[in-house]
């Protein structure tokens, strides 16, 4: 049963997956005319550049959706990964500072999923009350202030390139892959659209939903942890109000894509493309001069649009 309901799930996404690519092209031709400066090699792997810690962030927001939920801590839990992997990357050194980093971002993101999964409290108010918890953390150990000192060598990470292209593009493309392939081949994945889809058919099937859930989240913390470093790499510290409202971004970037709200549907292909739209989006706007103060109120109506055509299309096939 789980498997028919994945199948079934995988193939009503493929029309939004390629309705969503030909957006893509169109947007990036678009925007080749309406700026010259767009068209250069030099723009293109900033626009990677810039977008990569996003894009790892959907991957993760892309598990806890499929499963019908969003994590509204993502933000705040990158930010205080960032401060604590910072400070380890300048008192213990790289691999210890790199497991710290990763290793909050994870821990995390399992209390989140256990007091969903376990504890039965509401993934909105979980997240939401975690949200606070961490950026709270964040500001009592840094006491507002950036923690600085990284070791130089490390913004490699951040802001390196091989071949002309950005470390962190390639270290998002990787993990891309790696978790494109999980959830296409895996038990679990299919556990994670069938979770989505309909969790009481799952749960009569013999799966532990709750498990999936807390893989999921799990998941999520894992790659805010990356996502921190990346940025700790970038500016070689990590300022107290790191990565404020990025989780939106990456919510935006997920349902852009085209995964539903209501889980089930979409993949890992759909995280990069809506990435990358919210990244030309942004982009364009920036090379025609308009405020970034618009950046967020975008963000939202993005949001917004998108939901309500999911919704409708839900409907629709109702």
């Amino acid at each position: 049963m789980v498997s028919k309901i994945k199948e079934k799930i995988i193939r009503s996404g493929d029309v939004k997956s390629v309705t969503m690519f030909f957006v893509l092209i169109m947007m990036f031709i678009l925007s080749m005319i309406a700026s010259p400066y767009f068209r250069t090699m030099r723009n293109i792997m900033n626009l990677l550049n810039q977008n990569a810690i996003y894009g790892i962030m959907a991957l993760g927001m892309c598990c806890c959706i499929l499963t019908g939920v969003i994590d509204l801590s993502a933000g705040s839990v990158v930010a205080l990964s960032a401060v604590l992997g910072a400070m380890g990357l300048c008192n213990l050194g790289f691999v210890p500072g790199v497991l710290i980093g990763l290793g909050t971002g994870t821990a995390i993101g399992v209390i989140n999923g256990v007091l969903i999964a376990k504890f039965k409290v509401g993934y909105f108010i979980t997240t939401l009350g975690m949200m606070s918890i961490c950026r709270g953390s964040v500001y009592i150990i840094t006491d507002g202030m950036p923690v600085t000192g990284v070791p130089q060598q490390y913004n490699i990470f951040g802001m390196g390139r091989v071949f002309g292209i950005p470390v962190c593009a390639i270290i998002w493309v990787i993990c891309a892959i790696i978790l494109g392939l999980i959830i296409k081949f895996t038990r679990i994945g299919q556990y994670l659209y069938a979770v989505g889809g309909n969790e009481r058919a799952t749960w009569l099937s013999g799966v532990n939903v709750d498990r999936v859930r807390i893989v999921a989240f799990a998941v999520n913390g894992f790659f805010c942890g990356m996502a921190g470093l990346i940025l700790v790499c970038r500016v070689l510290m990590a300022p107290a109000d790191a990565a404020t409202g990025y989780e939106m971004t990456a919510i935006a970037a997920c349902v852009v894509g085209g995964l539903s709200l209501l889980g089930g549907k979409g993949n890992v292909f759909n995280t990069i493309i809506g990435t990358l739209i919210m990244g030309l989006i942004l982009n364009i706007l920036q090379l025609l001069g308009v405020s970034s103060y618009w950046q967020e109120a975008l963000t939202g109506v993005v949001i917004i649009i998108a939901a309500g055509i999911d919704a409708f299309l839900n409907r629709s096939k109702d």
